[in-house]
């Protein structure tokens, strides 16, 4: 059953393939047109060519928090390769309150995974987001993932766009722009 009234496009792929890059140019270009854009981006961060990190972008402010950080082998959580710091996620819980996203006109999710499947990370936060009126979601959702995202969501009806497609970016605008005002 679909949780809640709000659109919600899905854009997905694998890992590295550029899904948090296309978010942010959609947001420059969602912008230009004077659209309120709120959430998060993950911004990845790369040292000898591997993952360090990744920083949280508040998209209501621009405020730009460490989220997570690359520890070793030894040092890993239950597998998990990053250690999450508690200013990152405070940061991202209040970017995607409530609070943060009343009048917007978008709210961006970078990104869902399977602990959001299953109700930790940013999931407690969606379902309120979703009854609010007039907000437009657009969720980052890696493609190993989608699934079991759209099952916790009830979201037969969300727009998908893989983020390897040569036209993500303009079929991400054209969702977005067909839920909302044309561009001039």
């Amino acid at each position: 059953m679909r949780k809640g009234k709000a659109p919600v496009i899905i854009l997905t792929g694998p890992v590295h393939s550029g899904k948090s890059s296309l978010l942010a140019a959609l947001v420059g270009l969602l912008r230009k047109e004077h659209f309120k854009v709120s959430g998060i981006i993950a911004e990845g961060l790369w040292e000898n060519g591997m993952r360090s990190g990744f920083d949280l972008i508040d998209l209501a402010d621009g405020s730009i928090t460490p989220l997570a950080r690359r520890v070793s082998v030894n040092e890993m959580n239950n597998g998990i390769p990053f250690v999450f710091h508690d200013t990152g996620v405070a940061a991202g819980i209040k970017a995607v309150s409530q609070e943060q996203c009343i009048g917007a006109d978008f709210v961006i999710i970078d990104e869902l995974g399977i602990l959001e499947s299953r109700g930790g990370g940013w999931a407690e936060y969606l379902d309120p987001l979703l009854e609010l009126e007039g907000l437009r979601h657009i969720w980052v959702v890696r493609s190993s993932c989608l699934e079991a995202i759209r099952d916790r969501w009830g979201l037969s009806d969300a727009e998908i766009i893989m983020a390897e497609e040569p036209d993500a970016l303009h079929r991400l605008l054209q969702a977005c722009l067909g839920k909302t005002k044309g561009i001039k």
